[in-house]
């Protein structure tokens, strides 16, 4: 018996928290696509398990906080507040997302976010005397 659409993002998303390639690559289709937000479209499992766990190496220990997930059959709502600690400043960003789950692993993750303000505090963070005025 297979995990339901809303277990198999649930558990897909915590697995960030220590993100493991093969476990993280066990989500997901072969074929899966993930359309990064404003960064653009990866296909492919492995195309998603480079880019994905390069960038929680980042966040490591730090799972997105579920706001809010709807899910109806295969498809699946998730807003989620993600961030980590950079030279000791929070960067954070909500991301909106949608999953299509079929079988257990994930065919296809299409996420949403502000960009340009995760850029900004980023920025701040590297630059703290900018911001002291």
């Amino acid at each position: 018996m297979t995990d339901s659409a809303e277990g198999t993002v649930r558990r897909f998303l915590a697995a960030w928290a220590e993100p493991v390639p093969e476990e993280i690559a066990s989500f997901l289709a072969d074929d899966a696509v993930w359309v990064d937000g404003p960064q653009g479209v990866r296909r492919g499992a492995q195309a998603i398990v480079d880019e994905l766990a390069s960038q929680l190496a980042i966040s490591r220990g730090e799972p997105p906080e579920i706001v809010t997930l709807l899910a109806n059959g295969a498809t699946v709502m998730v807003e989620w507040h993600g961030g980590w600690t950079m030279g000791g400043t929070r960067i954070s960003t909500t991301v909106m997302a949608v999953f299509e789950v079929t079988e257990g692993r994930i065919d296809q993750m299409r996420e949403t976010y502000d960009l340009q303000s995760v850029l900004n505090q980023m920025k701040a963070a590297a630059n703290p005397e900018l911001d002291a005025g």
